[in-house]
């Protein structure tokens, strides 16, 4: 068995991982030139990416992921806090394994030992009579058993297998940027961050996104990693502001690194000092746009008949990245299709059923995950919106809240998963 994989993000590399090491050819192509030239920042891999993962990957590539990474005492809190930092709600985590890693470094270890053809982008495919695909790109033209594409958000696979875009604009644009965390950064750190990241809200629309990210909290020496060897970023604090499209004082698609920057100071201007001093601080060459898209939870993740191509990750399922998901979810598919397609490869199915059987079972996940990644712009909707702005402002923010008063604004038809919140004056305050 043979299969070519388009797009060598998270989800394509570690497919490629579990195949290779299952003793499957496969072939994957990636128009970066090398694993260095991806945006991101910080991906939340949980306890089932973490689980996929550990089935996926060779021991060494496996050990060098956890040691570049914080473990699940970074992540034990989410937080809701108004723009003066002060916590309105917060929502302990559930216990189990969890990962937080650049994305750079682990799209350099999952990479480790594949047959990337680096700036080699798919173009297109055509299928053979006896069904395999054909596939174009720029290096030339493969031939294979299974094409499967992981080519993202815009994906020319799935596009051509659902005869249209899978994703849409949500209406949210984000920026972002990292913020080096030296001794006098630490310093400026709100207290609400300690325990993991937090969603700030203000009258108005803003959000911001915060999280510290720091892999020298791995429970994993890296020393102890040699093939390939650990890679470990810098601490740092992730900022993301976000608001409707359209709704920042000027256009940020126009703007270069140092120009994000002064825009991520100017939306903060009224905000916490600590957090516009943070934002000052930020790196112009880690600063960038993006406008936020998803695919529609309550449509069929896979809407073509199963045969010799298929999808994972963000072509078949896009979120945005307030969930936290799209990184695990992209793992997850990958898991679930080495296991059909290994059954394939042994007999006990053809490769179309195979593909079968993982879309559906995809759909049984993905969808759920779209929803609850949804879930976070539904609250920051509602917080900054009339009732949500007069709790933000009445009493200072934090005394006008009450259980009730939370529910009416975080509920969210979305379905946000919670082990349910904690306001700064209450007992625990479920989501009906």
């Amino acid at each position: 068995m043979r299969i070519v994989v388009a797009g060598g993000g998270i989800g394509g590399l570690a497919l490629a991982q579990g195949l290779q090491r299952a003793g499957v050819e496969v072939v994957v192509l990636e128009p970066d030139a090398r694993p260095e030239d991806t945006g991101g920042y910080r991906l939340h891999l949980d306890d089932h990416a973490c689980a996929a993962l550990a089935r996926l990957l060779p021991p060494g590539v496996l050990q060098a992921v956890s040691a570049s990474a914080a473990g699940e005492q970074a992540f034990r809190r989410f937080s809701i806090c108004d723009h003066r930092m002060r916590v309105l709600a917060s929502e302990t985590m559930p216990p189990g394994p969890r990962l937080m890693i650049g994305r750079i470094p682990l799209r350099t270890l999952l990479a480790h030992g594949l047959d990337v053809r680096w700036g080699s982008a798919y173009r297109n495919h055509t299928l053979a009579p006896d069904g395999r695909p054909r596939v174009e790109h720029d290096g030339g033209t493969e031939i294979a058993d299974v094409l499967v594409g992981a080519d993202g958000t815009a994906s020319v696979v799935a596009r051509a297998l659902a005869g249209r875009p899978l994703a849409r604009p949500v209406g949210v644009d984000g920026l972002a940027g990292k913020v080096p965390l030296d001794a006098a950064a630490r310093a400026l750190l709100p207290a609400a961050l300690e325990a993991g990241p937090a969603l700030a809200v203000a009258a108005g629309g803003l959000g911001v996104f915060l999280s510290v990210h720091d892999p020298a909290r791995s429970a994993v020496d890296p020393l102890t990693c040699t093939e390939p060897t650990a890679v470990r970023e810098p601490a740092s604090l992730v900022l993301g502001p976000m608001a409707a499209t359209g709704s920042f004082p000027c256009d940020p698609a126009g703007l270069d690194g140092p120009g994000l920057v002064a825009l991520l100071g100017d939306l903060l201007h009224n905000w916490h000092p600590n957090l516009r001093e943070l934002a000052r601080r930020a790196d112009p060459a880690s600063a960038a746009h993006f406008r936020f898209r998803a695919a529609d939870p309550g449509a069929d993740p896979a809407p073509w008949p199963s045969g010799t191509v298929t999808a994972i990750g963000d072509a078949v399922h896009a979120m945005p990245p307030t969930g936290g998901q799209g990184a695990a979810t992209a793992i997850r598919d990958a898991d679930v299709l080495v296991r059909h397609l290994l059954r394939a490869r042994d007999g006990a199915t053809t490769v179309p059923l195979a593909l079968h059987d993982y879309e559906r079972e995809m759909a049984t996940y993905a969808p759920a995950a779209v929803r609850e990644s949804l879930g976070p712009l539904t609250v920051q909707r509602r917080l900054s919106g009339p009732v949500g702005g007069l709790l933000l402002r009445a009493a200072g923010g934090i005394a006008a809240l009450r259980p009730t008063a939370v529910r009416a604004v975080a509920r969210s038809r979305t379905g946000v998963r919670s082990t349910g919140f904690r306001t700064a004056r209450s007992r625990t305050a479920r989501p009906a």
